[in-house]
């Protein structure tokens, strides 16, 4: 394998991502009947607890069968390779991340000093009890999965540049620009809003307890603790503990491997437990 494919090859799978879920093509939404994803593919939506009661997740589950399907696959790719989806595939936060590697660092927001699995999991609560304390509209109008779609179709389908004028609209284009272009490592929005990375997070916590996964480890006695695969993270799952030693918090972990590419020491590796 060339060696410029070989250090891109996780740009390469997420551009191909892009191809396949985001409009003109959205070949992947289109097997299911839909033209993004929204409706039966949308990913998100299922495991709300609706106001209605019980029958009413089931209905939303069946309505969203091709999302309970991608959802389903990608937890259990991650509870025995880690979040492979979410670093490799994902168009939403891929997107984002692309995005913001060409903008000026001087204009990015470091989110790093939010408690990433506080936040995310306090959210994670919140968006799935919305319908029922009356706050459902976070669903829609904090979804980079609806809104993404929307931006990319835009120029081709005159009704989602209508819809991204409206308040909804606005309000998502806020959020993916805030927490997701704008954001050092474009990676913000997949770390504390977005629901799926929070059950993906936890698969991922879930997974590493087994004891015969692949996971990013990092060899402490090699460690020289330079600090380089902290700045490297895009999702702030490595610090630097009392020793100078690399520590991994492995639920927000999501396997990119951008810091193996910097660690001097080549402490860093993506191994079996």
């Amino acid at each position: 394998m060339p060696d410029i494919i070989k250090r891109n090859r996780r740009l390469i799978f997420i551009a191909l991502g892009m191809v396949i879920f985001l409009p003109p093509l959205s070949i992947i939404p289109q097997t299911a009947g839909e033209v993004n994803m929204c409706g039966a593919v949308c990913p998100r939506m299922f495991f709300i607890i609706p106001a209605k009661g019980w029958s009413a997740l089931v209905n939303n589950i069946s309505s969203a069968w091709f999302g309970v399907g991608l959802v389903s696959a990608i937890l259990a790719v991650t509870v025995f390779f880690g979040r492979l989806w979410c670093s490799h595939i994902c168009p939403v936060g891929g997107t984002a991340e692309i995005v913001s590697r060409g903008i000026p660092k001087k204009l990015k927001i470091d989110f790093s000093f939010m408690n990433a699995p506080a936040f995310r999991y306090g959210y994670l609560f919140i968006y799935m009890a919305g319908a029922v304390i009356g706050i459902g509209s976070i669903a829609c109008k904090l979804c980079n999965f609806r809104v993404l779609p929307f931006l990319a179709g835009s120029p081709f389908v005159p009704a989602y540049r209508t819809y991204l004028l409206t308040s909804m609209g606005i309000a998502g284009l806020l959020t993916i620009g805030l927490t997701g272009f704008f954001a050092k490592g474009g990676r913000a929005y997949c770390n504390l809003l977005c629901p799926i990375g929070a059950l993906d997070s936890i698969a991922n916590y879930l997974g590493s307890k087994l004891g015969f996964t692949k996971r990013m480890k990092t060899d402490i006695s090699r460690c020289s603790g330079c600090g380089r695969c902290v700045d490297s993270c895009m999702v702030w799952a490595l610090s630097l503990d009392d020793d100078w030693k690399a520590k991994r918090e492995q639920a927000s972990c999501m396997s990119c491997r951008e810091c193996e590419k910097v660690c001097p020491e080549g402490a860093i590796g993506y191994e079996r437990d």
